[in-house]
């Protein structure tokens, strides 16, 4: 079933590919040449019992002008299309499409993210995976120090990649199933300032998908924004996208700091698969930052709950110099604490990522 369902999806990304201007010229002009081959004289002998019937078209004379006149428009629409065919293979051949995974299941069996990009992302494929499974037991992260270890090269490996290629020449897809402040971190790493693809994994259908539905409309209702007092250094800012945050479970490590809400309306864990919808939300994540940063808030301790793809866009957008130091914590459900440890993000003059334990 699997084997036919990637079948499938090839098969749809072949139809609806972006299409080229040079092959589409092609495609006109190699018709034309049929004109011009009927355009030539034409005898057909047919034996008969009354005799031989004789067929015979001659379109010499003032048509020839027209056939030779039809042959040069020809010739000249499939040249040129094979001109623009040409640049656009050189052009693919130059541009770089960076597959990153975040690998965090333990017992992951899905296909690789580099095999669902859809044919329509231009570029030679490029992709490594940022495995982070060493710290599982159980399916749980019980080192995220070692998670850290392995994004922390994560800089090193991209540079590699994208040295000496144009920035204009360089796109990026990301996704994968990780914890949420790894995911959040590897989004920073990468950042906004190259064109990217994310996509997520379909956990009914087991596929990677892009985001390709549309936008229903729906968008966080921001609460407790204006009830931060002036001079506050610290808040919780806390978003549901797919599951609850909690205040009692904020409160565990939080007390004090003051509660900002993002809530999604009529959330749940398939609420997300429209790429427009998600520039909208990060729109709004962005604008409750900045708007924290200018009451004074110097820290906010961010508590996410969001699926994979929304993660990794929200890290990309934060701005590492202008908005205020970022910490993003990790649910665990089976934990007393609920959020037993966190990561400073790398961001606000911080140049590294940070492990905060509890």
């Amino acid at each position: 079933m699997s084997v036919l369902n990637h079948f499938l999806r090839s098969l749809i990304d072949w139809v609806f590919r972006r299409r080229s201007v040079g092959a589409s010229l092609i495609k006109v002009g190699v018709p034309l040449y049929a004109l011009v081959l009927a355009s030539l004289t034409i005898g057909i002998t047919v034996p008969t019992k009354d005799g031989p019937f004789i067929f015979s078209w001659d379109t010499s004379g003032g048509a020839a002008a027209l056939s030779w006149g039809v042959f040069i428009v020809a010739t000249t629409i499939v040249l040129t299309g094979l001109l623009l065919v040409i640049r656009d293979v050189r052009r693919e051949n130059r541009e770089k499409v960076v597959v990153i995974e975040a690998r965090g299941l333990r017992d992951w069996q899905g296909e690789p993210l580099e095999k669902a990009v859809p044919i329509s992302v231009r570029g030679r494929r490029d992709a490594f995976v940022v495995d982070v499974r060493q710290g599982l037991v159980d399916g749980q992260i019980v080192s995220p120090e070692r998670a850290l270890q392995k994004l922390a090269g994560v800089p090193d490996d991209i540079s590699r990649r994208t040295d000496g290629i144009d920035r204009a020449d360089v796109s990026f897809v990301l996704g994968g199933l990780a914890p949420v402040p790894l995911l959040f971190l590897l989004g920073v790493i990468v950042d906004d300032e190259h064109r990217t693809l994310f996509m997520d994994w379909d956990r009914k259908a087991h596929v990677w998908r892009p985001l390709n539905e549309d936008d229903d409309g729906r968008r966080f209702d921001v609460a407790g924004l204006g009830d931060v007092a002036a001079g506050t250094s610290r808040i919780a800012l806390c978003i549901s996208a797919s599951y609850d945050v909690l205040d009692a479970d904020v409160r565990l490590v939080e007390p004090t700091a003051p509660i900002v809400r993002m809530d999604l309306q009529d959330r749940s864990t398939a609420s997300h698969w429209s790429d427009a919808k998600q520039q909208q939300l990060t729109q709004q994540f962005l604008d409750t930052v900045m708007a924290l940063s200018r009451q004074g808030v110097t820290e906010i301790a961010l508590f996410l709950a969001a699926p994979a793809s929304l993660s990794l866009r929200l890290g990309t957008v934060y701005d590492r110099r202008n908005l205020p130091g970022v910490t993003v914590n990790q649910f665990e459900q089976a934990d007393a604490r609920k959020f037993p440890w966190a990561v400073r993000m790398p961001v606000a003059g911080l140049g590294a990522a940070q492990l905060v334990q509890r």
